[in-house]
């Protein structure tokens, strides 16, 4: 099987758009209303253009099965990471990949030591693996969710 990131381009904006309001994904999100169009397109492109915002797209033997986005908190020098695997390629555990190749490609970008930090739903128990199989430490968790870091030398 061969895994790999890409930087999403503008072409993707449907495709992400499609995948975050999958019921599951909505579901699992910590804001669960549906994603209209428009705000979508203003969204994406903005997370584009943004330096400090990262978006890749996870193909699993050439056919698109994921996102993973890092968008860097300036303010507590951090990045929180938001991930999700199409419907199609779900209970293969390429949660764990998705979030490795996702790290591996962000190391390329941005000067190391890097403090990456995941944010879950308590019953999202596939994500709270995938952090978990990727060596990132529980740190926190509050009534609704588990907060995961872990620092990339």
């Amino acid at each position: 099987m061969n895994l790999v990131v890409r930087p999403a381009t503008e072409d993707d904006c449907k495709l992400v758009f499609d995948w975050a309001n999958e019921p599951e994904v909505r579901n699992a999100s910590f804001h669960s209303e549906k994603i209209e169009w428009p705000e979508h397109t203003s969204w994406f492109l903005q997370k584009l253009k943004n330096p400090n915002s990262l978006i890749l797209i996870f193909e699993v033997d050439g056919s698109s099965a994921g996102q993973i986005r890092f968008d860097k908190n300036i303010d507590e020098d951090f990045f929180l990471i938001s991930f999700l695997i199409d419907k199609k390629f779900r209970g293969n555990s390429l949660g764990k990949d998705l979030i490795a190749k996702g790290i591996d490609y962000l190391v390329t970008k941005m000067p190391t030591p890097l403090l990456c930090v995941g944010f879950v739903k308590k019953d999202n128990i596939a994500s709270q693996r995938a952090f978990l199989k990727n060596e990132f430490q529980l740190v926190s968790e509050s009534d609704v969710s588990l907060k995961f870091e872990k620092t990339i030398l």
